[in-house]
This record gives structure tokens, sequence and C-alpha cells, in this order.
């Protein structure tokens, strides 16, 4: 890497945005024209870093709190038996379904008292991880 890729013009100074501040730390993110090439430079103790942020960091998923609302798969598997329908009333820790992951039957409980809105799986699908299993109706947890 050479020493011009290695600094900040004062164009770029101008389009700076300080991120936060922890102690003595700064990070701030510089914004160039080409988004795949978004460098970051922040200090700490006098010393100054600089480095480039990937194209896969740059345009990553953001997180997103889990909507308690909603029972997802957590590993890619196959629905075995459902044992609830749409409008049906469940407590907390009641079996929903069973659903097969790595050769191991894996039981999927309700995480909160409520009413199901939706069952969005059927027995004999194949699903992915992150993959929508039931809605609860929303109002009391």
């Amino acid at each position: 890497m050479s020493e011009k890729e290695n600094t900040v013009t004062p164009n770029e100074e101008e389009v700076l945005k300080e991120l936060h501040t922890i102690g003595e730390a700064q990070d701030a993110v510089v914004l160039p024209n080409q988004p795949s090439q978004r460098k970051m430079r922040f200090s700490e103790g006098g010393l100054e870093y600089k480095t480039f942020l990937t194209k896969k960091f740059v345009e990553r998923k953001s997180w997103q709190a889990p909507d308690p609302y909603k029972v997802l798969s957590h590993i890619p598997g196959s629905v075995i038996e459902i044992f609830v329908k749409a409008g049906s009333k469940v407590k907390k820790g009641e079996k929903l379904m069973v659903y097969e992951a790595m050769k191991m039957m894996n039981v999927v409980h309700a995480p909160m008292d409520g009413v199901i809105k939706e069952v969005n799986a059927k027995v004999g699908d194949h699903l992915p991880k992150g993959a929508l299993l039931f809605t609860f109706k929303k109002g009391k947890k």
C-alpha cells in the first residue's frame, strides 16, 4: 500500500464523520466516492490508525432486535410434526412443533403465553435458518 493510499486528503477530511468516543479512543469513518473503498481512521493514546473497510463489512445487513411475536428456525431443518394451528391458545413452554435438524428431533416450545396468529410452515417443509415458523397475535405477552 502506497503512502498516498494511506493518507486522508483535505476533501476527505471535510466528509469525516465521528461515530462515537469511548474514553480516549475515537472512531471515525471517511466516506469517499466509492463505497467499497471506505476508510476508517481512529486514534487512541496519541497513536493514529487507518484501515479500509471491506465491501462485505460495508454492505452487511444491520442488526435488528428480534420480534418477540415471531418464532424463527435457528438452524436449517425439516418440519416433522405441528401441534397447534392458527387461533390456538398456548402457554409458555407448550410444544408447538417437532423440527428435525442435524439428525436430531428438536421440540420448538412457545416462548410466551398467547394466541397463534399464523402457522407459517407445514409438515414436510425443508426450511433454512431464520425461516418464520409461527406468528403470535400482538397484545399482552
